[in-house]
């Protein structure tokens, strides 16, 4: 026993390892982001929307049951567009499994390349909230001193913007694909539709991770919350007008948004899945030239996809974002 009582105890606690400490700093960025009525909003839309997405599903499901009411609406169109749809659902029912893979694949396709402008509005709201407040408030500091590493700090915000994206992008899709299955005439849909869900897995996860890394270098930045809003702003709008102005194919990949669009065409392979299904249905053959010869190469979906360029531009975009992290992100 010591000549002089201290009050030192051995600590009896539980240790924590390094996954907790990441953790905190990735709950406490997702926690301030989600206090924001706009991200609420834009969560809220995300999930209605996958309703939506649901009820597509299931009248997807419906055309292949001869007597549902979907044929009974069927009858009561344009003659035209009867042939259209009465074509269709011939097809979907004399061939199940490639029907539903082509239907769901062009629907989920879309999808997601929808949810993917909703993330690029959320980024700018909860942008501040990744780095900036940080730097702000020069807490880098406080978080050296809890035996954390840059690298920690920084996968733990890289954690908090992705658990976000993955609310707005990958958590609606996920739950499309499981209930439209769900409520499809067969439990075989789940089967159909399986390369479908690794196609949604692999355009998400990609963009998840490619908008996480840049936001936080943009969030790296500035030290003003308006100052990181405005520069996500300016670069989205930016690469959105020089995609949509009739400029060198080669600008397009200035746009992080026509990026993520060609590797959902990449992912999904929609023009693969309508050959067949345009060679079973004329009335689509024929629709599908139509729109080709009025909009000269046609949809983005009907081309094939430019990964070299998608490859540098996006590589390009990533090592820049990760050279300020580098730089603005360190201890003083």
């Amino acid at each position: 026993m010591p000549l002089i009582e201290t009050g030192y105890r051995h600590w009896g606690g539980r240790a924590k390892g390094i996954w907790y400490r990441r953790a905190v700093i990735a709950q406490t960025s997702l926690r301030a982001s989600l206090a924001s009525a706009w991200i609420k909003r834009l969560v809220a839309f995300s999930w209605i929307s996958s309703l939506l997405m649901v009820s597509a599903l299931f009248v997807v499901g419906q055309l292949i049951v001869p007597d549902s009411i979907v044929f009974a609406l069927l009858d009561n169109l344009d003659p035209r567009l009867r042939a259209l749809t009465g074509g269709v659902a011939n097809w979907l029912e004399s061939n199940p499994d490639i029907a539903v893979h082509t239907a769901y694949n062009y629907l989920f396709y879309i999808y997601s390349t929808t949810l993917s402008g909703v993330c690029f509005v959320a980024i700018a709201v909860a942008i501040p909230h990744l780095i900036t407040l940080d730097l702000q408030s020069r807490a880098i500091l406080v978080y050296s001193s809890k035996a954390l590493t840059r690298f920690d700090y920084f996968l733990g915000k890289l954690m908090a913007i992705v658990s976000l994206l993955a609310l707005l992008w990958l958590g609606p899709l996920l739950a499309s694909w499981f209930v439209g299955n769900a409520l499809a005439p067969s439990l075989k849909y789940f089967l159909y539709s399986r390369y479908v869900l690794l196609n949604v897995l692999c355009h998400a996860g990609a963009g998840m991770l490619i908008l996480g890394v840049l936001a936080l270098g943009v969030s790296a930045t500035s030290k003003k919350e308006k100052g990181a809003t405005a520069t996500w702003v300016s670069i989205w709008l930016l690469g959105v007008g020089i995609a949509t102005l009739p400029l060198k194919r080669w600008l397009d990949h200035c746009s992080i948004g026509y990026n993520l669009d060609q590797l959902g065409v990449y992912f999904f392979n929609v023009q693969a899945d309508l050959g067949p299904a345009a060679a079973a249905i004329r009335p689509l053959q024929r629709f599908i030239d139509g729109i080709s010869g009025r909009r000269g190469d046609g949809p983005m979906l009907l081309q094939d996809p430019h990964m070299t360029g998608v490859c540098v531009a996006l590589g390009i975009l990533l090592v820049s974002a990760i050279t300020i992290l580098i730089c603005r992100v360190k201890p003083e």
